[in-house]
């Protein structure tokens, strides 16, 4: 058992091994989805950041009924090589086009959001920590 008095060391020993991987988002390609490879991406998340996906997740469920909240969730999922979203949830245009896409694609984009937002991201982040 863990007295205590060991937690402050334990705490800054934590925060101090921690930073070096806090500093740098980590922004994937989606891939095996030809042909587009390459232009497709989804962020590492934080706690906050995960929070407010499922919070607006859950508000798409409450504000639309068109049947394309699948879609709006994904559209929160992908975002540029520099972690920008490249498609507003609330645009009718851009949930149009993501629709007509092949369903393959949205599919790939979920599941790579949650392969890197899970395990597999986090030995990522630690491999990509110890390469910098």
């Amino acid at each position: 058992m863990t007295s205590t008095t060991d937690t402050p060391n334990t705490k800054t020993a934590f925060i101090n091994a921690v930073r070096p991987y806090m500093r740098k988002a980590i922004i994937s390609a989606i891939p095996d989805i030809d042909p587009y490879d390459g232009h497709l991406h989804v962020k590492m998340l934080n706690v906050r950041e995960m929070t407010s996906f499922f919070q607006r997740c859950s508000e798409f469920e409450n504000s639309y009924d068109d049947g394309l909240n699948g879609v709006r969730e994904k559209a929160l999922m992908i975002v540029d090589r520099e972690g920008k979203p490249m498609f507003c949830p609330d645009d009718r245009e851009d949930m149009e086009f993501l629709a007509d896409l092949p369903s393959k694609v949205l599919a790939a984009v979920q599941d790579h959001f949650f392969l890197i937002n899970g395990d597999a991201g986090l030995k990522k982040q630690s491999q990509d920590a110890k390469n910098s």
